[in-house]
């Protein structure tokens, strides 16, 4: 969730409309929806840390993506590859550099594994 999240926060209005286009044309957003997906690749493109994941989860992500052509229809389909890529990112944003986001720490989290 949190490379998703750091996408959201960063180019949350460009993600919205994306989200609101598939979900707007099931059967043809790959289309429909080409042009706001680059702008959210532009947006995202502009920061390290997504750019980070994108390189270091570029294959899982792959497999994402790939589930989704396949599966135009049926994205719920696709869960355990989103499920490995938000692992994947989610490691990338914990190994970054701290301080991105200071405070950001919840409560009754220790640091210890």
């Amino acid at each position: 969730r949190e490379a998703l999240a750091v996408t959201a926060r960063l180019c949350g209005p460009e993600l919205e409309r994306y989200g609101r286009c598939v979900a707007a044309s099931p059967g043809s957003w790959h289309r429909d929806c080409h042009q706001l997906s680059l702008s959210v690749t532009n947006c995202a493109s502009n920061h390290p840390l997504v750019r980070r994941i994108r390189r270091d989860c570029s294959d899982s992500f792959g497999a994402f993506e790939r589930c989704l052509r396949e599966r135009p229809r049926d994205a719920a389909e696709c869960g355990p590859q989103v499920t490995k890529f938000l692992l994947c990112a989610q490691s990338v944003t914990q190994s970054a550099t701290p301080g991105d986001s200071p405070g950001d720490t919840s409560p009754g989290e220790s640091a210890a594994g």
